[in-house]
């Protein structure tokens, strides 16, 4: 193999691996800069609802908060995992907990492309029932307090998807994490139904 042919392989290896480099050179770096020793949480700041009214994040109702951030683009996961939480809100609208002790947020880390009208559409789809459940947006750098606040990396890629975490999070009382669930195959309604019920009848 000649000279300019090992190095031609060379170059496309680097190719081929460049952007995964880069990724992971962002992640670092983003998780770097994190504050040490604080404990995830909800910001304190206003979001919007699909109806265009405003929502602050503050928990006035001292509800336990089970949040999702997704986009409405997402091939996989993101409505994966809606779907699932459609399933558990059936379960607590049964043991009377929906907005009764228990909200769901959803939060879109797409607030370009995710319109009202675009949320409201996939609210109907996947088959979200108002009753205690938020679906929420704002403007980008507030978007980014929440993730940064929730400890949840999002990365639009140059396809215009977004590369993000697969965390869903339960939130307590006071707005701090208590537990970190999976996205998509590794969200488990009966696992979090459970928790949820444990910690309603400790509370």
């Amino acid at each position: 193999m000649s000279a300019a042919s090992a190095t031609a392989i060379r170059m496309r290896k680097l190719l081929v691996f460049l952007p995964l480099l880069v990724f992971a050179v962002l992640v670092v770096s983003w998780f770097w800069g994190q504050p040490k020793n604080v404990q995830a949480a909800l910001p304190d700041v206003t979001l919007e609802n699909i109806d265009g009214g405003t929502f602050p994040l503050t928990n006035t109702h001292k509800n336990l908060r089970l949040v999702e951030l997704i986009y409405t683009r997402c091939p996989d996961v993101c409505p994966t995992t809606t779907v699932k939480m459609v399933q558990l809100q059936k379960r607590l609208m049964e043991a009377n907990l929906m907005g009764n002790g228990v909200e769901f947020l959803t939060v879109t880390i797409d607030p370009l492309n995710d319109t009202p009208d675009v949320l409201r559409t996939y609210a109907k789809n996947v088959g979200i029932d108002p009753q205690g459940w938020k679906i929420l947006r704002g403007d980008e750098a507030t978007i980014e307090t929440v993730t940064r606040s929730l400890g949840f990396f999002a990365n639009r890629m140059e396809d215009g998807f977004i590369s993000h975490t697969t965390s869903t999070y339960l939130v307590d009382e006071n707005n701090v994490v208590l537990r970190k669930f999976g996205m998509g195959e590794d969200f488990d309604p009966d696992q979090i139904y459970q928790e949820l019920m444990n910690l309603k009848q400790k509370g």
